[in-house]
C-alpha cells in the first residue's frame, strides 16, 4: 500500500539480537559479519505506523555518491514508519574504489525469481524481503547522462521507476522537484533530471527483483559525474530520497 499507514514489519529477531540501540528507535546490525564484505545496517523506526522504506548505497564502490547520501540518509529522523539504510553494500569495492567485488558486479547478482547468487547479495536481499518494503530506493551515479549528447554515454540525471502502479509518477513528480528546487541555474538545460526508462523485472539487478519478486515500488537513482562534483552529487541523492519518501508518506523531522 502506498502513503497510507501501515504496520511495519520488524527485522527477524536472529538479526536485531546481533545489533545495538543507540536510542530507543534506532537499532544498528551487521551483515556478513566476520567476512571482507561486513558491512552494518541501519534501522530507524518512528515509533508510529507508516511506511517502511529501505534505502540502498555503494553498491559500485567507484560511486561514492550514493554510499555518502546512504550515510546521511541513515541518521534522519521520521515522522512515521521505519528506515532501513545499507549505506555501505559493497564494502570490498568501496575500499577498493573499484566497479566490482573478487565476485564481479555485485548489482549483476539479485536475478527475478531465484536466490541472489553471491553471499553478499543473498544478505542484502535478506535485509530487503524480510523488512517488508513498500518502497525500494538503490543510489547510483553514473559517468554519463541519460538521452543526452554530450560528454559519454551514460544514465545519470534520471530516476528509474518499477512497474509497481504509481511508481513512474513519483519519479516524474520527483525530477520535476529537482529541477525546479536542486538544479542552479549555472548548469545546462542538459543536466535536467527526468523519468528513466521503466524498471520491468527482466534482469538481475537489485531493483527488478525488488520489481519482479515484491511487486512493489523501487528506483534506481542516477546522478552524473559528467563535470560534477562529489559534493553536488550527493546533495542531489539525498533530495531525491527525501521527495521519494516524502511522496511514500514519510517525512523527515530534522531533528537528526
Amino acid at each position: 500500500m502506498r502513503r497510507t499507514g501501515l504496520v511495519a514489519a520488524g527485522i527477524p529477531a536472529v538479526l536485531a539480537m546481533q545489533g545495538t540501540s543507540s536510542a530507543a528507535d534506532r537499532t544498528t546490525y551487521t551483515i556478513r559479519d566476520g567476512t571482507p564484505d561486513e558491512t552494518d545496517v541501519y534501522v530507524t523506526d518512528a515509533g508510529e505506523s507508516g511506511t517502511t522504506a529501505v534505502v540502498v548505497g555503494g553498491i559500485q564502490g567507484n560511486e561514492p555518491a550514493g554510499n555518502r547520501a546512504a550515510g546521511g540518509i541513515k541518521s534522519w529522523s521520521i515522522d512515521s514508519g521505519k528506515l532501513i539504510t545499507i549505506p555501505r553494500a559493497n564494502q570490498v569495492a568501496i575500499e577498493r574504489d573499484t566497479y566490482v567485488n573478487d565476485n564481479g558486479n555485485l548489482n549483476r547478482k539479485f536475478p527475478p525469481g531465484e536466490t541472489p547468487t553471491t553471499p553478499l547479495a543473498r544478505a542484502i536481499w535478506d535485509v530487503v524481503e524480510s523488512s517488508d518494503p513498500d518502497v525500494v530506493i538503490n543510489l547510483h551515479s553514473s559517468k554519463g547522462i541519460y538521452h543526452e549528447d554530450v560528454g559519454p554515454d551514460g544514465v545519470g540525471q534520471a530516476i528509474y521507476p518499477t512497474t509497481a502502479s504509481g511508481a513512474g509518477e513519483d519519479a516524474v513528480q520527483a525530477a520535476g522537484y529537482m529541477n525546479r528546487h536542486h538544479l542552479p541555474d549555472s548548469f545546462p538545460e542538459y543536466y535536467r533530471f527526468k523519468r528513466g526508462n521503466t524498471i520491468n523485472g527482466t534482469r538481475p539487478l537489485l531493483i527488478h527483483k525488488v520489481d519482479a519478486d515484491l511487486g512493489k515500488p523501487g528506483f534506481i537513482v542516477e546522478a552524473t559525474r559528467y563535470e560534477t562534483d562529489l559534493v553536488t552529487r550527493t546533495r542531489w541523492e539525498l533530495n531525491i530520497v527525501r521527495h521519494l519518501l516524502r511522496r511514500h508518506g514519510i517525512e523527515r523531522t530534522y531533528e537528526n
